[in-house]
């Protein structure tokens, strides 16, 4: 009696080989902040959904999404009284996090936003609300510490006029020194890295701040020279560069303020 054995059938080749290997489960994409919103509008939703939404919102913009897209979505939420009144298991309103989210987007987005409504964020989320006095103190700063640009950069202008080489190039040199110790720091006193980072912050209050001492010490060299002469009516000459000194001293107090009030308050632990 013959026996029958089944054949067993063993890949060809390579590729029917490869053929016959199970495919890798590819990691599956987080879902999109739209496909989060749909979550949180669907009946039965609860907490961990208007988690996710809050985690989704403030995600980076994902693969084929614009910021245009994102700043859509995000006023959309604000515009349903429904869900941007959820609020996720830590404290953290849906309201908020869309406005800081949107100011995120910076620029024409960040426009958009209401500056009450930012600033209720803002302070909703820990952050430290520009009071009345710094925003007239920063003011201030801002145009002392310009004008200070303004008035030290205007002697090498006429200086530059002969048309010399030499002299050119040292007028452009001594303006650009006056621009990164005056104009650059006043531009830079309310940005984002610069509010954030206090060595950033003292680097350039401390950039404001040097040009002043030689200022200061030619007028107390010119006040000692004057009366040890007996000229005293040069002693009036002292006050410009005495004022020019203080100017910056004021203007680095003002933009940048003092040590005592560098020390911003934490964010609240939620």
């Amino acid at each position: 009696m013959q026996r029958s054995r089944s054949a067993l059938h063993a890949p060809d080749t390579t590729g029917e080989l490869l053929r016959e290997l199970p495919a890798p489960v590819s990691q599956a994409e987080p879902p999109s902040p739209r496909a989060l919103l749909e979550e949180v509008r669907s009946p039965g939703a609860a907490r961990a959904e208007v988690d996710a939404l809050l985690s989704g919102l403030m995600r980076p913009l994902g693969p084929g999404e614009s910021a245009r897209e994102r700043a859509d979505l995000l006023h959309e939420i604000l515009g349903d009284e429904q869900i941007r009144d959820y609020t996720g298991s830590g404290g953290r309103k849906v309201e908020h996090v869309a406005v800081l989210q949107l100011v995120e987007l910076g620029f024409p987005y960040a426009l958009e936003v209401p500056p009450e409504q930012y600033a209720q964020a803002r302070a909703a989320s820990g952050h430290h609300v520009v009071t009345r006095r710094e925003g007239m103190n920063r003011g201030m700063g801002l145009a002392a510490t310009t004008f200070v640009g303004a008035l030290e950069s205007l002697p090498m202008l006429f200086f530059a006029l002969d048309g010399k080489p030499t002299e050119v190039s040292f007028a452009l040199v001594w303006i650009l020194g006056v621009a990164l110790t005056s104009f650059v720091p006043a531009a830079l006193a309310e940005t984002g890295p610069v509010v954030s980072r206090d060595w950033l912050r003292t680097l350039l209050k401390v950039a404001v701040v040097l040009p002043a001492l030689p200022w200061l010490a030619a007028a107390a060299l010119m006040v000692v020279g004057s009366l040890l002469s007996g000229a005293f009516p040069y002693v009036l000459l002292a006050l410009l560069p005495l004022g020019v000194g203080l100017l910056r001293l004021s203007g680095a107090k003002w933009l940048y303020g003092s040590s005592a009030d560098q020390a911003r308050p934490e964010p609240r632990k939620e």
